[in-house]
């Protein structure tokens, strides 16, 4: 009989493609238990919740929460994540028989959620216990976690979609999956878990200069910014302002920027240059990260 050393292969066949630029070698993600942590340096350390949550949909005001992952983490000044405190998830019957879409997506099916209840004090005070909490699109999981959880209203969150260049530093695409293969990692399945694990490998990412994703992220969003509303912009300025970075809110039926709250006086002016010279003045509001993914 033959025996084949199958870890002495692998690494043989990983050496060999080490020099070839036309090879990228993917590593699974790391389980939290073999989560690497760095060694925390001088300075203050804070408490992140990471968050993902697998719905029947993407109405938060008709569809439920299935599946809820929460890790607690610590980070220092630098950027780094240095403890895993917590973690948590929960399956839950939503009441409702769950679209084909999300079992596909997710393969999460009616019997793996039939009667299943989450014990919400438990995860209240869980993602409470966190200084600000973190998600891949916020807005999308802070509309169900605080409809499910309406105590946790007002809370600082940042996004990681959203709180990060991810093209000035090198990525294309900001999709989870693409991201984490962009630093040489893949995950599989769809969970709630599963997408929380990814993201704590991205956020600790280290980047060129030496930071780190969840270092820049945090930065970011905790600085105040201003949304600004292009009021009563013409139709025929829809090109200018998408060549300056404005985006067009079906629900406000106006394009909006959001920039630097220091910014804001030289973009009203831009504005009103450029755009509505006779009015009306833009309408603008202030953001920090207790109302931005709102």
């Amino acid at each position: 009989m033959t025996h084949i050393n199958v870890a002495a292969s692998a690494e043989v066949a990983l050496s060999s493609c080490a020099g070839d630029a036309d090879i990228r070698v993917l590593h699974r993600v790391s389980s939290l238990n073999d989560f690497p942590l760095a060694e925390p340096g001088d300075g203050p350390i804070r408490t992140v919740a990471v968050i993902d949550t697998e719905t029947t949909g993407t109405d938060p005001d008709r569809d439920e929460i299935i599946d809820i992952a929460v890790v607690i983490i610590a980070v220092d000044a630098d950027g780094q994540i240095v403890r895993i405190d917590r973690a948590g998830q929960a399956l839950r019957d939503p009441g409702m028989p769950i679209p084909a879409a999300i079992t596909k997506l997710t393969g999460i099916t009616d019997a793996d959620v039939r009667g299943k209840i989450i014990n919400l004090d438990a995860l209240e005070k869980l993602i409470a216990s966190a200084d600000v909490r973190i998600a891949h699109n916020a807005p999308f999981d802070v509309a169900f976690v605080e409809r499910l959880l309406p105590g946790l209203a007002g809370g600082a969150w940042a996004c990681s979609a959203r709180d990060f260049d991810w093209l000035e530093h090198g990525f294309d695409g900001a999709k989870l999956g693409h991201l984490l293969m962009q630093i040489g990692r893949f995950n599989t399945g769809h969970r709630a878990m599963a997408d929380v694990i990814s993201l704590l490998h991205l956020l600790a990412h280290r980047l060129a200069d030496g930071s780190t994703v969840i270092g820049e992220i945090l930065a970011k969003a905790e600085r105040p910014t201003v949304r600004i509303e292009a009021t009563g912009a013409p139709f025929d300025k829809r090109s200018v302002l998408k060549s300056r970075g404005y985006r067009w809110d079906p629900t406000a039926k106006a394009w909006w920027i959001e920039i630097p709250a220091d910014d804001l006086e030289s973009e009203a002016l831009w504005l009103q240059r450029e755009v509505t010279p006779w009015g009306p003045t833009p309408h603008a509001r202030r953001l920090t990260w207790h109302e931005r993914h709102r």
